[in-house]
């Protein structure tokens, strides 16, 4: 695809995909746990947030982060009250199984990046696997004090960024596009993960492997939870500027040290969704209304995001991963994997 401004068929195409895009993996299922009153979701969790929206249609309504939280990393004291050694990186609130872990976490211990892209239907979800060396395993140690688990160890985190709604709320893109939702800067065991996305969903996971150092490997796994704990669930999503794609890209340009050059005018839309032929043959075939579709964002969009639909279209991952000097093989889907019955965690 041209990263110009490309105007017809294509933007329509994309608008489109604004309209009917919902679901996806950018914002998880209900489940039957929702925070109390107080907006927490277990009495017993010391690391829990509960937070509140912080601006936009549902300010100071609980959000429901029983699910869906960003992580905090652990004072070398707090560590300790878990049994983690000091040279261990040390997080609390990371996904697994439908509960949140400590999760001890060896220094040094990633050994390959991969950038994982989920297809669904329309719109398509990107996130970052990180796995780790063989005797360098994350270890899971439950969050909450007697609830019965034990200590489990993992090969693979995944960097999932995701809306998250308020009590009973649903995702949708042209609802991103209005504070509807916060953000959450996930860390996520890859089997959650994968029974979402392949068992639950029944999604094909794209694997691409990222061209990083060692070092950069590490260094990124650093300020992803850097940023998750400073994001907390305090800032709100947003479906051009601040998404599940846009995240990874910004984190690994923070990395790499990435500057677009000083003579280049190309202006990147970090939305991954099927454009031209794809979206093409769905009008063709009557799938959609191009006629209603306009006339729906006319009458919901405001005139500068309107004129910026008719301006723009989505940058490709693989393109941005291409001019970054990131693309590495594109190997197995994780799909694939499962199915080779390949050891995952």
């Amino acid at each position: 695809m041209n990263d110009r401004p490309i105007i017809g068929i294509k933007l329509l195409a994309f608008a489109s995909v604004l309209l009917l895009a919902s679901g996806g993996s950018e914002v998880a299922k209900a489940e039957p746990m929702v925070p109390g009153s107080d907006c927490g979701c277990h009495p017993g969790d010391r690391f829990d947030p509960k937070p509140k929206m912080p601006r936009g249609t549902y300010q100071g309504q609980c959000i429901n982060s029983c699910q869906q939280r960003s992580v905090r990393r652990l004072s070398p004291a707090e560590a300790a009250e878990y049994g983690i050694p000091p040279q261990a990186i040390a997080v609390a609130n990371v996904s697994h199984r439908d509960r949140f872990w400590v999760a001890q976490i060896p220094a040094d211990g990633v050994e390959t990046v991969i950038y994982q892209l989920e297809h669904p239907i329309f719109a398509a979800h990107a996130q970052l696997r990180f796995r780790f060396s063989p005797g360098s395993e994350v270890i899971l140690i439950p969050q909450v004090p007697n609830s019965g688990e034990s200590p489990t160890q993992i090969s693979d985190l995944v960097l999932s960024v995701e809306a998250v709604p308020v009590v009973g709320g649903n995702f949708d893109l042209v609802a991103g596009f209005f504070d509807n939702f916060a953000i959450a800067y996930r860390l996520v065991s890859l089997e959650a993960r994968a029974q979402r996305m392949i068992q639950v969903d029944g999604h094909r996971v794209e694997q691409i492997q990222l061209n990083l150092t060692p070092a950069q490997n590490h260094q990124l796994l650093l300020n992803a939870i850097a940023e998750s704990e400073r994001a907390g669930l305090s800032r709100m999503y947003h479906s051009f500027d601040r998404n599940c794609t846009s995240e990874v890209f910004r984190l690994l340009d923070r990395t790499t040290g990435y500057n677009p050059p000083a003579n280049s005018d190309i202006e990147e839309i970090f939305i991954n969704a099927p454009t031209g032929d794809q979206i093409s043959m769905l009008i063709a075939n009557g799938t959609l209304d191009p006629e209603e579709i306009a006339q729906f964002l006319a009458d919901t969009l405001d005139e500068t995001q309107w004129q910026f639909l008719q301006d723009h279209i989505p940058t490709i991952s693989h393109n941005a991963l291409k001019r970054r000097g990131l693309l590495g093989p594109t190997i197995a889907d994780l799909n694939q994997e499962l199915n080779a019955g390949q050891r995952l965690w």
